[in-house]
């Protein structure tokens, strides 16, 4: 280690870790001043602050390390309790005061949602204003508390990674965000506080953006590089401006859609969520079981011109509803996800005779969709002419698989009730045959805890 060359070992000390960068002072002596410009700082708190030895050694550490080149801080799962927060302050002090380029702080609580606990620490953004410049790049706090207001975003303008989860907020979160202009990464998790999120700066920058299970009224970015958007949440204004590349949606209204108790859901994704419609892939879950849709309704809801999602090629729905009138609205869908989840108790098949034409009102040709994959089949009447409606019209098909068992959440009644997985393989085998396809029939053996493929 004393003949490595002066630029190697920065390099070497990088790759290591913390405790074994810190021990390098007792094998090589000129390695000593080395190891406290270590680049990465990463406290672990498995254990309680206060009733671990470790907390000493932790501020052994930060005494020692020079603060010069520190790339990260971080400080992991720690419970919080009132004698360790001056510790958490003067750690957290030390990073921005060393300008971390990246800040990661979880104070693990044993409460889920923050708005309930008693005692939240206060993360104080405030320190990230240096007088020197901005120099923030990463951010990712939770189980905090945090007061943005507008006159912090001047030491946010380098900031391209920004990650929330159960965060109280209290104050301008989009006054924060407007001075925002390099971020490329935003989740919102569990997050409370904010009532709207408008931001009328325009984010060019933003690739992905995540909002879920924040209760916010209304949504608004200018975004014009967005590619992925994730929402999950109640049926609230959400506007996309300038939103033309996005690649990847996923939008739940899981929760919503029950206690609307209303089909609306799914219109409420296709159409009022301006931007959505350049989307390539989509991911759907809603429940629906209080009423049932017809294409009189879809075509009452659905306000915008037929093949508005002209750019969809894949879609993942989770919901109870006649999908084959939606359908019509992708007409160069590529893949097809579709999970059901029917609460009945009938194990029988349905034993009725389907050509392909029973959803030939409500559906054209599927000339580009390439794979097929149903969970929760169990040969009820509308799987059965929603699935031979598309053989019939899916010239491209290359591969259909059907799973008796629903992936999407816990089928509890196929194990009091069973599956009639026999009579299943045998409908498949008939319909492959009838249409000329073949289709993937999975069989679960939970007994034996394993899963067999039958081609058929």
């Amino acid at each position: 280690m004393e003949d490595l060359p002066e630029e190697i070992k920065p390099r070497v000390m990088s790759l290591l870790s913390l405790k074994e960068a810190a021990r390098t002072s007792t094998v090589a002596t000129n390695w000593r001043s080395l190891w406290t410009c270590y680049p990465n700082l990463c406290f672990d708190g498995s254990s309680n602050v206060e009733e671990s030895t470790d907390e000493d050694d932790d501020n052994s550490i930060i005494q020692q390390h020079s603060g010069t080149g520190l790339d990260k801080f971080s400080i992991i799962k720690y419970s919080l309790k009132t004698k360790s927060r001056d510790h958490l302050g003067r750690w957290i002090r030390f990073a921005t005061g060393s300008k971390a380029k990246a800040i990661d702080v979880d104070l693990w609580a044993k409460r889920e949602r923050v708005r309930q606990a008693t005692q939240v620490y206060n993360f104080p953004l405030e320190a990230l204003r240096a007088q020197e410049g901005p120099f923030i790049r990463s951010l990712s706090l939770k189980y905090v508390s945090m007061k943005p207001h507008s006159e912090m975003m001047c030491g946010f303008t380098k900031l391209r990674r920004l990650l929330l989860h159960s965060v109280r907020i209290v104050g301008d979160l989009p006054g924060l965000l407007n001075g925002c202009w390099a971020l490329e990464d935003q989740e919102l998790i569990k997050c409370y506080g904010v009532a709207d999120l408008n931001v009328p700066c325009r984010l060019d920058k933003l690739r992905r953006l995540v909002i879920s299970q924040t209760p916010v009224h209304m949504v608004g970015f200018h975004v014009t590089g967005l590619t992925q958007f994730e929402f999950n949440g109640d049926e609230i204004p959400i506007a996309l401006h300038g939103c033309s590349k996005l690649e990847k949606a996923t939008i739940d209204l899981g929760d919503a859609s029950v206690k609307q108790k209303s089909n609306r859901a799914l219109c409420y994704a296709f159409t009022e969520i301006p931007g959505i419609s350049a989307v390539r892939v989509l991911n759907l879950h809603a429940y629906m079981d209080h009423q049932r849709l017809w294409a009189s309704q879809v075509h009452t809801w659905v306000t915008k011109p037929t093949h508005m999602f002209i750019s969809l090629r894949h879609l993942t729905c989770e919901m109870r509803i006649l999908l084959a009138h939606y359908m019509d609205l992708a007409p160069h869908l590529e893949t097809l996800q579709v999970h059901m989840m029917r609460y009945a108790t009938d194990r029988s098949c349905w034993r009725g005779e389907v050509k392909g034409e029973e959803v030939s009102c409500c559906m054209r040709r599927l000339d580009h969709l390439k794979t097929v994959y149903m969970s929760g089949f169990r040969c009820y009447r509308a799987q059965v002419e929603l699935l031979c409606g598309i053989l019939k019209r899916g010239s491209a098909l290359e591969h259909v698989t059907i799973e008796p068992k629903a992936t999407v959440a816990e089928d509890s009644l196929s194990r009091i009730f069973g599956i009639p997985e026999r009579e299943i393989r045998e409908w498949a085998h008939q319909t492959s045959e009838r249409f000329g396809r073949t289709i993937t029939a999975v069989q679960t053996s939970e007994s034996e805890e394993e899963v067999a493929v039958i081609k058929v």
